[in-house]
């Protein structure tokens, strides 16, 4: 595809929306007059639907158009665009946002709303994102697969094509379940289009190009089906479209302009700024253990930000006595497990808040076991599905204005009472089959939606009501990945693979951050390999153990190690302050500097820059079955004649710091003799 054709259509995104180049400081565009756009009226829309049997292109020019701007909120501008029926009354608004601080992004969401006095007609094939433009040549869209419980979830993926398309959907009702993540990179020439789809429910999208005399290029996306008519006064919403356009050539640079929207515009806040991962201590399911041990905590200064109980503190229906064995069993007798928890939570909330630490509580309030308590009462708030993998597992319709209320203010009351700073939702089923059940004929879809737009409200009402709280978003590992989700949560626990596989810990960050950048690995020390567990802690083997998973935040338990072990203290103290030393760096821009790999023999390099403080850090990992015991740092963005101030630090001993000119960092080579091995590189400009 020629660049000037591509160009054409970026610039249907509207007219404000001017490309952003590839650098390190503002997007390069200025935000123009606030007037009408002309790609927002009439025909020229960037979505699509069928009303009665007609595509939206053909009647939508002849309904009433009327628009409004919001002043600036949240560092956005919001630009409402509404077009009317004025037989039947149905009303379309496009609530679009555009940024004063990054100018080559939009986000728009679609709502449709019936003012007449009785059902419209079939709303079908509801496209919130449907453009077409001239065009020819060869694409590349690159985006990511999703979670599987697999050592490859989130792994890079990438399709060329000319005449051709390109098809991505989500997995059994989760945004992030299975096939791939809910987000695209599509580049022709130099110049790009980031996507991201904001629906945590069934979502498709495709990129179709034609070639010959009339060759286009068309995007679509959106819910996988919608046939459905509203109510009088029914009202309902599309999945979020955020885009983001770039030029210059490097798709990889793109990835953290991606990555600053993200910081800036689509993440959960602390005082003005994206919020800080933590350091966490898991485990847990007694209370006479958990009350001394938390004690033992404070007494000793143990690095904690939260303690988190996960699934199992419930329900008295028992199969044994290990919570893993029942845990699933007690969803919907969501009450403390009168064994182990005789005394309830409070006193563990208690004694967390009297110590300074945070608490965090697993709950999955959108499931229920048949017999359980909340069913027995409340029949009528749950969905049925004949799904072989969940048999008699249950789904609450969050549809239903009573049920979500109710729910939320369990929870709530959990917040409360028990004090949690952190609340942890689980979702352990593929809803889609509960959904259709439920469907009649003319209300395909709908199900869905009022499922997601329930759980959207439950989380916003919980934030409102408990200001300052974390939402913790698990959903058998990170299933429900999508920037509706990200905006509100933070994603702790990113794959049901669990912790044994260091290989795919070190793959997961490199290929989850460049779209999802708050998220944490979690290391439980409880598994053998032949190095985990060498002797002395602070070796070479240990320190490798710790530094793969350095992200955002970080997730620790002790294991079979155990906090009586003094010298496994002392070291996880000095790892827990390495960690808080680098953390900062990974609100940063990130460069992989090697190829994604599975493989043992391979090194793991990252480079994470900090643009605006003229520093950054780079984190060298030598696996354990490299034969290569040095490695040269293909460092971006070095000045080859600027100074800089470099420290090479293999142990967690802080070691010299050397001056050293750019065209020397820009040839320098890593060496580590050990396998597995690590060293962190800190560079800052003078």
């Amino acid at each position: 595809m020629r660049n000037a054709d591509f160009k054409v259509l970026l610039a249907l995104i509207a007219p404000w929306l001017t490309a952003s180049s590839i650098s390190y400081g503002q997007a390069s565009a200025s935000f123009p007059d606030l007037t009408p756009p002309a790609h927002w009226v009439a025909n020229q829309v960037p979505f699509s639907f069928k009303y009665d049997g007609k595509d939206s292109a053909q009647f939508l020019g002849s309904w009433q158009c009327s628009n409004e701007n919001v002043p600036e909120c949240g560092g956005a501008r919001l630009h409402r665009y509404i077009y009317t029926d004025p037989a039947t009354r149905l009303k379309v608004t496009a609530e679009v946002r555009t940024f004063p601080d990054n100018p080559a992004a939009i986000d728009w969401v679609l709502r449709f709303r019936n003012d007449g006095p009785k059902d419209t007609p079939i709303l079908e094939n509801i496209l919130p994102l449907h453009w077409t433009a001239p065009g020819a040549g060869d694409y590349i869209v690159r985006h990511a697969r999703g979670s599987n419980a697999a050592a490859n979830d989130f792994e890079p993926l990438e399709e060329r094509f000319g005449a051709w398309d390109d098809h991505l959907e989500s997995s059994n009702g989760r945004s992030s379940d299975g096939p791939t993540l809910p987000f695209f990179n599509l580049q022709s020439g130099d110049h790009g289009l980031i996507g991201a789809i904001g629906w945590t429910g069934n979502w498709m999208a495709d990129i179709v190009t034609t070639n010959g005399p009339s060759s286009q290029i068309t995007i679509t996306a959106g819910m996988k089906r919608t046939h459905l008519l509203l109510h009088p006064g029914e009202e309902i919403r599309t999945p979020r479209i955020v885009l983001l356009n770039w030029t210059g050539g490097d798709w990889q640079a793109s990835q953290n302009l991606w990555r600053r929207l993200v910081f800036a515009h689509y993440s959960p806040r602390e005082n003005g700024k994206p919020m800080r991962g933590n350091l966490i201590y898991g485990g847990g399911h007694n209370l006479e253990d958990m009350l001394p041990l938390i004690k033992w905590i404070h007494d000793h200064q143990f690095p904690l930000d939260y303690w988190a109980i996960d699934a199992g503190w419930y329900g008295d229906m028992r199969q044994g006595t290990n919570a893993d064995t029942f845990w699933w069993m007690n969803r919907g007798n969501w009450y403390p497990d009168p064994q182990n928890f005789a005394g309830g939570l409070k006193p563990i909330g208690d004694a967390l808040k009297a110590d300074g630490y945070g608490f965090s509580l697993w709950v999955e309030p959108e499931t229920a076991m048949p017999g359980t308590k909340i069913v027995t009462e409340h029949p009528d708030w749950y969905l049925h599905s004949n799904h072989p993998v969940n048999p008699g597992v249950m789904l609450a319709n969050l549809g239903k204005p009573q049920v979500r209320e109710a729910l939320t203010d369990m929870v709530s009351g959990f917040i409360t009472d028990y004090r949690m700073t952190w609340y942890r939702q689980d979702f352990n089923i593929p809803p889609e089959e509960y959904w259709a059940l439920a469907d009649t004929p003319d209300r395909i879809g709908m199900t869905e939606i009022l499922h997601i737009e329930g759980l959207y409200r439950m989380w916003d009402d919980l934030l409102a009501k408990h200001p300052g709280l974390h939402i913790d978003n698990c959903s058998s590992g990170g299933r429900r990945i999508d920037i509706e989700m990200m905006t509100r949560s933070y994603v702790v626990w990113r794959t049901d693979l669990g912790t044994h596989d260091t290989l795919a810990e070190q793959a997961q960050t490199q290929a989850l951050d460049p779209w999802d950048p708050l998220n944490s690995s979690f290391e439980s020390f409880t598994e053998t390999k032949p190095w985990k567990h060498p002797g002395p802690y602070s070796t070479p083997q240990t320190l490798y153990l710790m530094r793969l998973g350095y992200n955002t935040g970080y997730c620790l338990t002790p294991g079979e190690t155990g906090l009586e072990n003094d010298e496994w203290v002392a070291w996880v103290k000095k790892a827990a302050a390495e960690f808080r030393e680098v953390q900062p760096y990974f609100y940063g821009d990130f460069h992989p500097l090697v190829p994604y790999s599975l493989a043992d023999d391979n090194w793991t390099l990252w480079q994470w820059e900090r643009p605006e403080q003229k520093d950054g850090l780079v984190i060298a990992l030598r696996r354990p079955s490299s034969p290569f015991a040095s490695v040269q740092l293909p460092l971006h963005h070095i000045d080859p004649d600027a100074q800089y101030a470099v420290e090479i630090r293999p142990t967690y001993e802080k070691a010299l710091v050397q001056r050293m000119k750019g065209a020397a960092l820009l040839n320098l080579q890593v060496t580590l003799p050990d396998r597995p091995g690590s060293t962190l590189v800190f560079y800052k400009k003078m």
